[in-house]
Parts: structure tokens; sequence; C-alpha cells
């Protein structure tokens, strides 16, 4: 299963802010674009986030 992280960097930390997992029957460019849709929504929150395939500093010690 694929699972994508919406990360912020902010004084050199990076922290997830989001996860998303490819559901069961969704293509990967509907996936693709529901990743982009919530990049977009964040942005627009006011939150500088981007994409990863690792989570962030804050969720590898998990």
């Amino acid at each position: 299963m694929s699972t994508t992280y919406l990360n912020t960097k902010s004084r050199g930390l990076t922290k997830t802010v989001a996860e998303f997992s490819k559901q069961d029957g969704q293509s990967n460019s509907e996936f693709r674009e529901f990743i982009k849709e919530q990049v977009v929504e964040h942005r627009r929150e006011g939150m500088d986030v981007f994409k990863s395939p690792r989570p962030g500093d804050d969720r590898n010690n998990e």
C-alpha cells in the first residue's frame, strides 16, 4: 500500500502534517490527484507543506 506524507520544515526540523494511504480500488493517477488537492488546500490554510514518501523527523522515532 502506498503512503504519502505532507511535511513542513521549520528550524531545520521536518514535521509531518498529514499522512495519506492509497485506498483499495483507487488508481495511481486518482491518488496523485488527491495528494495535489491536499497540498493546495493546506497551502491555502497557510501551511507551507511538501509531499514526501517518508515521515518527518517528529515521526521517525515512533
